[in-house]
Formats: C-alpha cells, sequence, structure tokens
C-alpha cells in the first residue's frame, strides 16, 4: 500500500510539474531566447566580483541581529526574520537590477513564495543517512520545472561547511532514466562567500545539502520563486518562516493574496 500511494504521489508530481511548466512558458514568458544557460546547466553562480547590485550586499547580519530561532530539528536551526527585516531584505535582494538579471537568464518575472536563513550542523555518524536537512539526493517536488531557488551565503561557505551539492540537468536525466552510478557523476558545490549568489532548478537537477564537519556550520538564506505576470511578493511570507515550504506553489498561488514588488 505505501508502495501504492509513494507510486502515485511521484506521477502527481511528474505531471504536474510538466503541465504548469507547459502553462507557464505559453502565458508567462515574456522573451524566448533559444538557449538559457540556467536552462542548458540547470544552475548559474553569480560572483562576489559581479556588477549586480546584490553582490556588494553583506547578509551576515542575519546571524549577529538577535534574530528569533528555532530548531526544526537537533542539526537544523532557522533564523526568523521579524516583518520589517525580511522586507529590508527582500528589498535589498530583489532591486530593479537583480529582477531584471532573473528575467533576462529565464524569459520569466516571478512570484517571491518562500523565504528560509536557516544553520545546518554536524550530524553524528549514527545518524548520516537520515535526512535531517534534506542532505540525501533528490528533486524538490511538485513544483514547476520553471521555479527558481537562489541561495546567498551569510558566512564563508567550504567544502567543510557543507555547502550544497548539484548535478546538472543531462546528467540527472541519465541516472534517472539509466540508472547510472550516482556517485560518478560529476557534481557542483555552491562554495564561496559573502557576495556570491547561487541560482538553480532544483526540480530538475538531482542535488543534497552537505553535511558539514565537526565544528563547521552552514549559513545560508534560501528564496523559492515562481513565474508569475509580475514580480510579486507572497503576503504570507512572514509566518512561512515557521513552517516547511509550501507545495504546489505555482497553482496554489492563484489563491492567495501576493502584493506587487515595487
Amino acid at each position: 500500500m505505501k508502495f501504492f500511494i509513494n507510486r502515485s504521489y511521484l506521477i502527481i508530481c511528474l505531471f504536474y510539474s510538466r503541465i504548469i511548466a507547459i502553462i507557464e512558458n505559453h502565458f508567462l514568458r515574456i522573451n524566448f531566447k533559444s538557449k538559457y544557460k540556467l536552462n542548458k546547466n540547470g544552475f548559474l553562480k553569480i560572483n562576489k566580483n559581479s556588477e549586480l547590485n546584490i553582490s556588494k550586499q553583506n547578509f551576515d547580519f542575519i546571524l549577529n541581529n538577535n534574530q528569533e530561532t528555532f530548531y526544526s530539528n537537533k542539526y537544523h536551526k532557522r533564523y526568523i526574520l521579524s516583518r520589517e527585516n525580511l522586507n529590508s531584505v527582500i528589498r535589498l535582494i530583489f532591486d530593479e537590477q537583480f529582477c531584471g538579471f532573473l528575467t533576462s537568464q529565464t524569459g520569466f518575472k516571478y512570484s517571491i513564495d518562500y523565504f528560509g536563513a536557516y544553520q545546518n550542523f554536524a550530524v553524528s555518524k549514527e545518524e548520516k543517512d537520515q535526512p535531517w536537512y534534506a542532505n540525501n539526493y533528490h528533486l524538490d517536488k511538485p513544483y514547476s520545472k520553471n521555479m527558481l531557488k537562489v541561495f546567498i551565503p551569510m558566512s564563508e561557505i567550504e567544502m567543510s561547511d557543507g555547502p550544497l551539492e548539484l548535478i546538472d540537468i543531462n546528467q540527472t536525466k541519465q541516472y534517472l532514466l539509466k540508472k547510472k552510478n550516482i556517485e560518478k557523476a560529476k557534481k557542483s558545490y555552491f562554495v564561496g562567500g559573502i557576495g556570491d549568489v547561487f541560482i538553480c532548478k532544483l526540480n530538475v537537477c538531482l542535488h543534497k545539502a552537505r553535511i558539514p564537519l565537526e565544528g563547521h556550520t552552514t549559513n545560508l538564506i534560501m528564496i523559492q520563486l515562481n513565474p508569475s505576470r509580475k514580480w510579486y511578493l507572497n503576503a504570507h511570507l512572514y509566518q512561512r518562516q515557521f513552517k516547511i515550504e509550501p507545495k504546489f506553489t505555482s497553482l496554489m498561488n492563484k489563491f492567495v493574496s501576493r502584493m506587487v514588488l515595487k
């Protein structure tokens, strides 16, 4: 029975992802370059030396500003920004320049539907196989294939700090279709520091959060974006900091309040 339920859920997720992406491509895409780097690889790193304003911003104050925190489990801590601070951070990130850059890379405007600032800790040897914070390979679902994740470090992230590990679109397809050995795939790692930004399509790229070594932590901001007619800010963004990411977001956005991002 459990196998049947899991199998049915997977089929629903795949169907949803493809149908929603077709609708978005037809009704929401505002330009149609034949090849986007994001579509080709599934990810894009913006270097701290970029001319984008976002690369000049420092978000480590979230770690040092007496933010409210809670542990979703013993190895994963979340920082809860006040409504005022959350709004300030969103405005710093999604200025006109960065929004224009994302649209130029994908052809879409987006709804900002989830914000999380968190810290991952080292996991005991006996518990490393358990999914404490998405530390096993997976695809994000159920979301559109056009859904984006934006990751921003709040401190330096090296290999010892547990960076995001990702396999590009083509290798992911080979693994899923041909069941090739995932350990032999070429991996990309989000290592860097304040000023670097990592943009990826985690519905189509296998990925996981690497576990930090003892005494190290991962300190990241993660933001979920879904294609939309305008740049929107989800009215539930503050409350969603306390919860797991919402599912079927592109569909559910038809029934939730959103504000135009100005």
